[in-house]
């Protein structure tokens, strides 16, 4: 069985080892070494990256039987090697695995809500909570918690302990091995029994930082950031912030009052060019009815164009009296849009007039459809002419039904 060199010293970043297996994973060649300090993907936590012989580790599993496969970029030609980890993604692991111990047991402490589920991602890690209502001011009491046990450099000691001297500790919870098993304790306030890696000290985690929470189900999900990440995230918002200030030309503390005036403004402005663009749309529909009788075909190109919405408030009104064919079209961001109704005592089939009117843009992507009343569909057009072409084709087939 590979002797497994990360569990004695989590940051071992160079060994050596010799190749007791060589196999292929997925077309992928591999390797099984007697000994080894990559870690695989396993509870949660990513696997280790590097290099054996200089060439790339891409995969570290742990296979069936228990032993580690190494998955390489290139064959590896030798029987000894020379393994490096890379060092700032194991110690970026380390901060978040050993954060996560903190952060649920500081859960467990200050809200008595057990860790269902972990996950360390490469931006960020998650944790689920039993429970389908977490308060603001209940994170709180917990980050404050978990941080205030990295501000007092706790110790993690790692040791191998028997099931009888397991069952005498406070663990979150019961282990799923049994004999020889892994407890990682942060000194006097968390027991786990866990194979991972992890950082010397508390302090070494760095800031334990709860980014956002996410309801699922009747559970919560937890989304946070430790050390380096924490950090990272922490200089993002600030950046952010400051081009705010900036731009804004206000203190911090203004910026949220702006922006709800901003978001109140805009709202009231959409409201007030909405109904500003119903007008319009009444007043050219009324313009059509006086300026044609019967059939009332419209295309309007690129400097009008009109959405899709727009052509149905148009097409509806047009024909809400009797007597009325509207075949209307309007050619916007490359698509041509079509909207064809017609007036109850019309006997027109316009979704007839339609399919063949999307057969004319010549395009897989031409979709719509519709009743004999009414119909609307759409398709690529590269300009005003392929919208028109559509609209004469129906016109066309109109004139040789009628």
């Amino acid at each position: 069985m590979t002797v497994r060199l990360y569990r004695d010293d989590s940051f071992l970043w160079r060994f050596t080892a010799h190749v007791r297996e060589a196999l292929d994973i997925d077309g992928r060649p591999a390797v099984v070494l007697d000994q080894t300090a990559f870690y695989p993907s396993a509870g949660g936590q990513p696997n280790d990256l590097g290099s054996l012989n200089g060439v790339n580790v891409i995969d570290v599993i742990e296979r069936a039987d228990g032993e580690i496969v190494h998955v390489l970029a290139a064959p590896l030609h030798a029987h000894d090697v020379s393994g490096e980890i890379d060092g700032a993604r194991r110690v970026d692991h380390m901060q978040q695995h050993s954060g996560q111990h903190v952060l649920s047991q500081a859960f467990v402490t200050t809200a008595e809500l057990d860790t269902l589920a972990v996950h360390i991602g490469a931006d960020e890690c998650t944790l689920d909570l039993p429970s389908p209502r977490l308060t603001p001011a209940a994170v709180e009491r917990a980050e404050d918690a978990a941080n205030q046990i990295v501000f007092e450099d706790r110790p993690l000691i790692v040791r191998e302990l028997t099931d009888a001297e397991v069952a005498c500790l406070p663990l979150r919870k019961p282990p799923k091995v049994t004999g020889r098993i892994r407890i990682v304790e942060v000194e006097g306030f968390d027991w786990s029994a866990c194979g991972g890696t992890h950082v010397r000290s508390s302090a070494q985690i760095g800031m334990i930082k709860v980014t956002r929470t996410e309801k699922r189900g009747n559970t919560t999900r937890i989304y946070f950031r430790c050390g380096g990440r924490a950090l990272a995230d922490y200089r993002a918002l600030n950046q952010l912030a400051a081009a705010l200030i900036e731009s804004f030309r206000m203190s911090r503390a203004e910026i949220l009052p702006a922006i709800d005036r901003l978001r109140d403004e805009a709202k009231a402005m959409r409201k007030e060019l909405a109904e500003a663009q119903s007008r319009l749309l009444e007043y050219e529909a009324q313009e059509l009815l006086r300026e044609h009788t019967g059939v009332i075909v419209k295309s309007f190109d690129a400097r009008f164009a009109r959405d899709a919405n727009s052509l149905k408030f148009m097409a509806k009104r047009l024909t809400s009296g009797p007597g009325v064919t509207a075949l209307l079209a309007s050619n916007a961001g490359g698509r041509a849009h079509l909207c064809f109704a017609r007036s109850a005592d019309v006997k027109t089939d316009v979704a007839a007039l339609l399919r063949g009117a999307l057969n004319t843009l010549n395009s897989p992507a031409a979709k719509g459809g519709g009743s004999p009343e009414f119909a609307q569909g759409s398709g690529p057009a590269p300009d005003a002419a392929s919208a028109q072409a559509a609209l004469d084709s129906a016109v066309h087939e109109l004139a040789k039904s009628g």
